[in-house]
């Protein structure tokens, strides 16, 4: 196995233009879903719209180019990210929780940050065996209505009672950490200052390596001028 897979890399100052790349996140529709807290676009393979395609591609061959080494196939899911904010604080922490893909990251967008309360965290399993799920019906509830239930609550005081931090990275504009998607993480507070944490995600799977210095042969319009 890659040493990728249980590593986390931090790049500060990713984009040299981050401006425009929040520029083409306003241009697109976000929407709640049962499955994660906060908006979502869609992948932005997916848009059907040149600059979205674009940006995407670029963004892809950067990440296989500079961060994970050698990486010549995988799929690739990138998006944008609005967080919800709840009236109730403790919503406003992430479930402790590892994706079904390869490697995942982002880049953070709230604008002249930095904090290490909204960043991201990777945990350790603490407890034997298996632990809860919780209640999917009252997570739906989070995730579509903005619903905090005391259910929910109980489950996520239930599911952060599994692990012990181990490394936690600051919410820094512009900065972006990629993972292997394989370790448990979560998102720290949603809110920054006033505003919803705002991120550029993206998910990585089905990632074949070749030689270190190989670059990936994709081509992309999109400049950051």
């Amino acid at each position: 196995m890659h040493n990728y897979y249980k590593s986390i890399h931090v790049r500060d100052d990713f984009f040299i233009n981050p401006w425009k790349v929040m520029h083409l996140g306003d241009t697109l529709e976000f929407k709640n879903d049962e499955n994660w807290p906060g908006k979502r676009t869609i992948n932005l393979f997916k848009t059907g719209d040149k600059d979205c395609i674009d940006f995407a591609k670029y963004f892809a061959k950067r990440i296989a180019d500079e961060i994970f080494y050698g990486l010549s196939k995988f799929e690739i899911d990138i998006r944008f990210h609005k967080n919800d904010i709840y009236d109730v604080d403790e919503a406003n922490y992430g479930w402790i929780h590892n994706d079904g893909v390869n490697f995942a990251g982002l880049v953070y967008l709230n604008q002249e940050q930095s904090n290490m309360d909204t960043g991201t965290s990777i945990f350790d399993k603490t407890t034997e065996g298996v632990f809860e799920q919780g209640d999917f019906e009252s997570r739906k509830l989070l995730n579509l209505k903005q619903q905090v239930t005391e259910q929910y609550l109980t489950d996520l005081k239930n599911n952060h009672s599994n692990f012990t931090e181990t490394i936690r990275t600051g919410n820094k504009f512009n900065r972006l950490i990629a993972y292997g998607a394989d370790q448990w993480h979560r998102p720290n507070s949603y809110k920054v200052d006033t505003a919803p944490r705002y991120s550029l995600l993206f998910f990585i799977n089905k990632a074949e390596f070749e030689n270190v210095d190989s670059k990936l042969s994709l081509t992309s319009d999109w400049s950051e001028t």
